[in-house]
């Protein structure tokens, strides 16, 4: 199927963006003169700090993370439909118990309801943008800038309930973002829904130590002078790359202005069921076809590729375990880590070259790979070592993801589920930085968020319709009344072959 782009408005495009050259250049050269040695020096006295305070990477990421704290006003915004309202008080006993066996106080904790109805469900049927749900905070307010706005509170849920049979009712979740990883996130709401539904608590709060064997691959293969001697390369590459698109996406400099913008695509479960089984058909699992489909819509629609794929992935059940459990999957706390992934020209980047770099992550991830093992030095010796991605963010992260510049940000937790009586129905969030594509699979539907903070709202939109596009052709090779998702693979799970 081939998708028509209309011409669309891109930072850097127009002439008098052209014409803004000379002063761009000169700005990110004044910037660049000014942020590199200061936070080369930064990164490269932390890093001496950490090797002889604390020691080896298995030493400082004992238990997947140090330093993780649940902090106030440092949140993890997500958006969650309902299919019917949520009683207050019995929202509010789940989400005080579940918060207090992490030390949040109720006195450290917000939930509060919206005093307007949502509207209905949108006549696109999955996809929206993230400010359609609220009629008067369009344009003005959406999960994201609730999660930013400042109320002291390490946790906090804005509800919107609906007033009549079948409209949806909109949580606006904020949980932490140094505290838990993201799929942690996804971990505690599953547990407070399950909660709110009645069922009995669960212990999702544990915090395993490494394995001895993961350990002594970690350790030994670490180079520490190697490690320094690579930090001006990947310093340099993170701010200039950071500030020229931060630069060309300026309005003064000819840009769509620097804003978040994110967009929902959303698939029932009989479009869900025929993606995996469209992808199976072709011999992929559906964690290629979204790097395969999101590749492609940078090439047509950003007329530019992207150079690396970040994929967070979870360490916590491979190389974490939990003493007499063997599933694990559902705890809350920090094991993240983002190996890089080259995709290379988009020429070549076909959907089988996308299932091979998949069948490459899960390697890597069961065995402790190469891109595994800087992954997990750079959050080692990082100015942050924790939390749900922001320690990859500052330009002082030691790995090649450089995610401010042609780097799609990745996220597929694989196959998930929610207590349905609890009236749950989606999970959307997004990282948007360069580009970030977040996906999951929750009760058998497909849940999906695209967005940038450089691009604009059109041009993020076009590559939503453009995935989808892509998406949708995929579905067209499944087999007749074929169902279910079986092994819906993302990298935070243990994942099937395809």
């Amino acid at each position: 199927m081939k998708h028509q782009v209309a011409p669309l408005r891109l930072p850097g495009s127009s002439a008098f963006a052209y014409a803004m050259l000379p002063l761009r250049l000169v700005v990110w050269t004044v910037l660049f003169a000014l942020l590199f040695p200061l936070l080369l020096l930064m990164g490269t006295l932390r890093a001496i700090y950490l090797r002889l305070r604390v020691g080896l990477p298995s030493q400082i990421l004992a238990k997947g993370t140090r330093g993780n704290t649940n902090d106030p006003d440092v949140h993890y915004p997500c958006i969650h439909l309902f299919t019917k309202p949520i009683n207050e008080p019995k929202m509010r006993a789940a989400l005080v118990s579940l918060c207090a066996e992490n030390n949040i106080q109720e006195k450290d904790l917000l939930l509060e309801f919206g005093d307007e109805a949502p509207l209905d469900w949108p006549s696109s049927a999955g996809n929206w943008p993230a400010d359609y749900w609220i009629k008067s905070l369009e344009g003005k307010l959406t999960q994201v800038g609730y999660g930013l706005q400042k109320s002291g509170k390490k946790f906090k849920m804005k509800i919107f309930n609906a007033v009549e049979a079948d409209m949806p009712t909109v949580v606006w979740f904020c949980g932490s973002a140094h505290g838990w990883d993201g799929s942690a996130n996804f971990n505690f709401a599953k547990e407070l829904y399950s909660r709110y539904a009645g069922n009995a608590p669960n212990a999702v709060f544990q915090a395993p130590n490494i394995s001895p064997a993961a350990a002594a691959k970690f350790d030994n293969s670490f180079n520490f002078l190697w490690f320094l001697t690579k930090m001006p390369y990947h310093v340099g590459q993170n701010i200039g790359g950071l500030l020229w698109t931060t630069i060309k996406a300026a309005k003064w400099a000819g840009g769509n202005g620097l804003e978040v913008t994110i967009q929902a695509m959303n698939f029932n479960e009989a479009d869900s069921a025929r993606l995996y089984h469209g992808a199976k058909a072709l011999g992929a699992s559906p964690f290629a076809c979204f790097t395969y489909a999101a590749t492609k819509a940078c090439a047509a629609v950003l007329q530019e590729a992207p150079t690396a794929i970040i994929q967070q992935a979870s360490l916590q059940s491979r190389h974490f375990p939990l003493v007499g459990s063997a599933d694990t999957r559902d705890l809350v706390g920090d094991w993240l880590i983002g190996p890089t992934q080259f995709p290379g020209p988009p020429d070549l980047y076909d959907l089988p070259a996308a299932q091979r770099a998949y069948k490459e992550l899960i390697a890597e991830l069961d065995d402790i790979g190469p891109a595994v093992q800087k992954a997990f030095h750079a959050k080692a010796y990082g100015l942050l070592n924790a939390g749900a991605g922001g320690f990859e963010i500052f330009p002082i992260y030691n790995d090649a993801s450089h995610v401010m510049d042609r780097c799609i940000f990745m996220n597929n937790y694989g196959t998930r589920s929610v207590d349905k009586a609890s009236g749950f129905a989606t999970h959307n969030w997004n990282a948007p930085l360069w580009f970030g594509l977040n996906t999951i699979n929750v009760n058998g539907a497909t849940c999906t968020m695209v967005g940038s903070s450089v691009f604009g709202m059109p041009v993020v939109k076009a590559m939503r319709d453009h995935i989808e596009a892509t998406l949708r052709e995929i579905m067209t090779h499944a087999p007749p009344g074929a169902v279910g998702v079986g092994q819906f693979a993302g990298s935070q799970q243990v994942l099937s072959a395809v």
